[in-house]
């Protein structure tokens, strides 16, 4: 029976340790699911203390950026800092007691894309993708804007031109000018000739050789005005065929109608060289004639002088004789026809210019606009401003980029130049802010969109330089360097436009003409009027563009390309504008204003460029101040990395490590997460 029992109880022992072995090895695995599931949670866990982390990180966004320039960019100096704030950000959400016990290792900043990099594309990006999302009055719409562009470099290839034959007319003038001095010439000899042949009246040969020596003065100055007007005209000749070749390379920037007119404008001055070719040889006869006239006159010289020694012989035997005087029309007959053989003809072609007065006022236009002085065209009242800005840091300065880079999407740029339109100041910013009243820019934000809440009017805001879209054409350091390019460029663009209405108006072509007639004084249709008028016509263009240019600058309005009631100087007043040197304010209620004349510049300049000196203006605003914003800090894009150690709950050896924290058993983990305005 004692046998039985204990047989019992050791039957009874290995079965207790057989369910033991089989609860642990079932606890094992339980704990192994649940750990593999605590594991995974563990990591969706980390990647959504990640993200959360970063969107706190992005949302540290500079404030006054946002308010004055609607631009999303955080600011560090450092991937440092950034990763110590994504640090700050993550570490409570591994320290909150939960399943996810995890111990931050380290954080690393991959990657850190900042507002300067990619050749502006992620300021561009950030500009667009505010624009987008606005209501506006655009300037121009995108089917438009091509066509601007073409006309634009148009315009300038015309003004290129004119600038270029206006030089040429001037060349042709001081051809003129010789030939002026030849024919003075010419009648200086038929003058003195006129004075010999009264003193062989009067038998007076000591005022023959007088007015003979001066002849002969004025006759020796011949071969230097012929060698003269030679080199002018080889010059001249010369150079037309280097403007010439100039001309088709501007050809691709023309239109065929406008390149027909030009064409037909270039061969009035080929004609005048190649009527030269006559011309020329008339001068050149000249030469020899002088020499063989010099000759003749010195010969005729030496004859008066034996006329009166045989005068006095004669008198001499009058004396003695008692006989009669001698025949002095006899003794002198061969000094006078010998000298009226010397004929003294003058050029049998139309030369010289009669209205030196006219010309001159014509050229003192020219020279208004070549200087294009801001005190004749800024309007009366205004002052123009004299803030200067440090420009070598500046991104634009300090940054390495390309021009040729970026989609050149003109859809995009299109909104940057609103954008520019809207958020920047220009000259006439004051003035339209005034005229407007309560409807200010705010923000820089003007015509068609609605000022956002809390923020502050543009008229609040300080600028560095007051001119920023002049700025971001011209990139001076100064005000008024930028407005003074500024204004040359829209005076070279407005005088193209303005030739190439003249050029299609055949009434002010002809009016043109009627004034080259009055200057050159020419009775009939010659290549020397041709050239004078279209000297005329460009010096037209040139007086009106300066009217344009004032209007504008005065708040007017001016036609892209105009109609006959558009056009606002008369031939009469652009005289008066070249005796006065003061231009009349042009333009008036339609066309563009000078904002949208700034656009149409900005739409030739390279995008990129631009897009750097937005950087520039915005960095010089924001920069002034307590915050020292600078725009290589801005970051717009981050690539964040962590490394973590969780700890092992349900499947460690020994809990004893998870409550010591010996992480040797620990689970090491990689987080990434990235963000981007």
């Amino acid at each position: 029976m004692e046998k039985a029992s204990e047989k019992k109880r050791g039957l009874g022992g290995q079965i207790t340790v057989f369910v033991s072995m089989i609860l642990m090895l079932l606890f094992a695995f339980l704990c192994v699911l649940m750990e593999s599931a605590r594991t995974a949670g563990a990591r969706w866990y980390l990647q959504m203390a990640a993200s959360s982390s970063m969107d706190s990180v992005f949302s540290q966004y500079h404030r006054e950026l946002w308010d004055r320039y609607r631009l999303l960019f955080a600011e560090y100096e450092t991937g440092a800092e950034m990763e110590a704030d994504f640090a700050g950000f993550l570490l409570p959400y591994l320290e909150t007691d939960n399943w996810y016990p995890m111990a931050l290792e380290a954080v690393s900043a991959e990657e850190i894309v900042r507002a300067v990099d990619g050749h502006g594309a992620y300021l561009e990006k950030e500009i667009l993708d505010y624009m987008k999302y606005g209501i506006w009055n655009l300037d121009f719409e995108g089917d438009a804007v091509e066509n601007l562009w073409k006309q634009e470099r148009e315009a300038e290839a015309v003004t290129e031109m004119a600038q270029t034959y206006r030089t040429r007319t001037r060349d042709v003038w001081k051809l003129e000018r010789v030939l002026e001095s030849i024919s003075e010439n010419l009648n200086r000899q038929r003058n003195e000739r006129q004075q010999g042949l009264n003193a062989l009246s009067s038998y007076d040969g000591a005022g023959f050789r007088r007015a003979a020596e001066q002849m002969i003065g004025a006759l020796k100055k011949m071969p230097g005005l012929v060698k003269q007007y030679e080199k002018e005209a080889d010059r001249l000749a010369e150079t037309l065929q280097a403007d010439r070749r100039e001309q088709e390379a501007r050809t691709d920037r023309l239109g065929t109608d406008m390149a027909a007119a030009l064409e037909q404008e270039i061969q009035e001055y080929e004609a005048y060289v190649a009527e030269d070719g006559k011309r020329r040889q008339e001068i050149r006869d000249l030469e020899p004639r002088s020499a063989e006239q010099i000759q003749r006159l010195e010969e005729l010289i030496e004859l008066s002088y034996e006329v009166e020694r045989e005068i006095e012989e004669w008198e001499g035997d009058d004396d003695e004789d008692g006989d009669s005087e001698p025949d002095y029309e006899s003794l002198w007959w061969p000094v006078r026809t010998g000298l009226e053989s010397i004929q003294i003809l003058p050029l049998s072609f139309a030369h010289g210019i009669q209205d030196k007065e006219k010309e001159g006022w014509l050229k003192q236009v020219e020279q208004l606009y070549q200087k294009g002085m801001l005190g004749l065209l800024v309007p009366e009242g205004r002052q123009v401003s004299e803030k200067t800005a440090t420009l070598a840091a500046l991104p634009s300065h300090a940054e390495t980029y390309d021009e040729g880079a970026g989609s050149g999407s003109m859809p995009d740029h299109i909104l940057v130049n609103e954008y520019c339109g809207k958020f920047f100041s220009q000259f006439c910013s004051a003035q339209e802010n005034g005229e407007s009243g309560t409807q200010k820019q705010s923000a820089g934000l003007g015509n068609g969109l609605q000022t956002p809440a809390g923020v502050p009017e543009s008229g609040n805001q300080e600028h560095t330089l007051d001119y920023e879209v002049e700025y971001l054409l011209y990139g001076n350091g100064s005000d008024r360097e930028n407005l003074s390019d500024a204004v040359h460029r829209l005076l070279a663009v407005r005088s193209g436009l303005n030739l190439i209405h003249i050029l299609s108006d055949n009434a002010k072509r002809a009016q043109a003409r009627e004034l080259a007639a009055v200057i050159t004084g020419a009775g009939s249709i010659t290549p020397l009027i041709l050239v004078t008028t279209f000297f005329v016509m460009s010096v037209w263009a040139l007086g009106e563009a300066l009217m344009d240019v004032k209007g504008l600058l005065a708040g007017r309005k001016v036609m892209l390309l105009k109609a006959a009631e558009d056009w606002t100087l008369s031939v009469e007043n652009l005289l008066a504008l070249g005796r006065d040197g003061k231009p009349d304010t042009g333009g008036g209620e339609r066309g563009l204003s000078y904002l949208s004349w700034l656009k149409i510049l900005l739409f030739v300049e390279p995008l990129v460029r631009q897009e750097y000196r937005i950087m520039d203006v915005i960095e010089l605003n924001l920069g002034q101040g307590n915050s020292g914003f600078r725009m290589r800090n801005g970051v717009y894009q981050v690539d964040m990395s962590g490394r973590v150690c969780g700890k092992h709950l349900f499947f460690s050896p020994a809990f004893v490590e998870n409550i010591t924290g010996n992480h040797d058993q620990g689970m090491m983990m990689t987080v990434k997460t990235e963000r981007r305005y």
